[in-house]
C-alpha cells in the first residue's frame, strides 16, 4: 500500500481571504450582520437563524451564492493546491463553515477538484425552499465534551482522529489554520508533521500568550501570511 500526506485545511483566513459567514450576511443585510455580532446565540444556530429571515424578507439563495461567488482565495492558494495534487497529496478543509459556502467557492475557484474530502456544518434546503445550516454535532447528538477551545458543534480533533482512523496512516500531515479551533488537531500532530498558523490571527496571538497551550506541541509552528510561505516551506 503507497502510504501518501495529508493536508488539512481551515477554511475561512486560512483557504479563503474572508470570513464565509460575514462575507454573506454583510453583502446581504449590513444591519443584520451587526445584530449577529453582538447576539448571544450559538454561532451556526444564529447563521441558521439569521438566513431564514433574510430569504423570509426575500433574500434569495441565488443572491447568497452571488456573493460566496465573489469570495477570494489566500494568496498563492492554487499555487499550493497544484503542488499538493501533483505530490499525490489528500487534501482534506476541515471547517466550522457550511458545505453549501465551501462547495460554493471552491467551484467558482476552478479548485474544487483538487480538495478531496470537506467536513463541515451540513447544509439543507428546508420545506419552504429556504438554505437551512445545522451543526455538525447537534445538540441532541451525543457531545465532544473536548477541554480544548472548540465549538460546541464540532471538534475538530476528534473529526482528524476520524478521518486519520479511515484513510491513514499517512506518511506526513500538514495542517494550516487561523483560529483557536485549530489547536486541538495540532494535538495530534508529529514533530515531523507541519503546522502553519497564521500570523496576525487569534490563534497566533492566543499561542505567543498562552506558553502552556504552545508547550503542548510537539509539531513545530511555522507562521504564514500568504500562501507562497507554505510552498516555500514543503520544497
Amino acid at each position: 500500500m503507497t502510504i501518501h500526506d495529508l493536508a488539512v485545511f481551515d477554511f475561512d483566513w486560512s483557504l479563503i481571504e474572508a470570513d464565509s459567514d460575514a462575507a454573506v450576511l454583510s453583502g446581504l443585510s449590513p444591519l443584520h450582520w451587526q445584530k449577529c455580532r453582538s447576539a448571544g446565540v450559538q454561532w451556526t444556530d444564529l447563521m441558521d437563524q439569521t438566513l431564514c429571515e433574510l430569504q423570509d424578507e426575500g433574500y434569495s439563495q441565488k443572491n447568497i451564492k452571488d456573493i460566496l461567488e465573489q469570495v477570494p482565495l489566500v494568496p498563492s492558494a492554487v499555487e499550493l493546491l497544484k503542488a499538493l495534487a501533483a505530490n499525490h497529496t489528500r487534501v482534506l478543509v476541515l471547517s466550522d463553515a457550511n458545505t453549501f459556502y465551501v462547495e460554493t467557492i471552491l467551484k467558482a475557484q476552478g479548485v474544487r477538484h483538487l480538495v478531496t474530502d470537506i467536513i463541515t456544518n451540513p447544509t439543507y434546503v428546508d420545506g419552504k425552499g429556504r438554505l437551512r445550516i445545522n451543526r455538525r454535532i447537534l445538540p441532541t447528538d451525543t457531545q465532544h465534551n473536548c477541554p480544548n477551545p472548540c465549538g460546541l458543534n464540532i471538534c475538530k480533533g476528534q473529526e482528524l482522529d476520524r478521518y486519520i482512523a479511515t484513510y491513514g496512516p499517512f506518511r506526513q500531515i500538514m495542517y494550516i489554520g487561523d483560529g483557536k479551533n485549530d489547536y486541538c488537531p495540532a494535538l495530534r500532530l508529529k514533530s515531523s508533521d507541519h503546522y502553519f498558523v497564521r500570523s496576525g490571527r487569534k490563534l497566533a496571538e492566543w499561542l505567543s500568550t498562552d506558553t502552556a497551550a504552545a508547550g503542548k506541541l510537539v509539531v513545530p509552528v511555522t507562521y504564514w501570511d500568504t500562501h507562497a510561505t507554505i510552498v516555500q516551506a514543503l520544497l
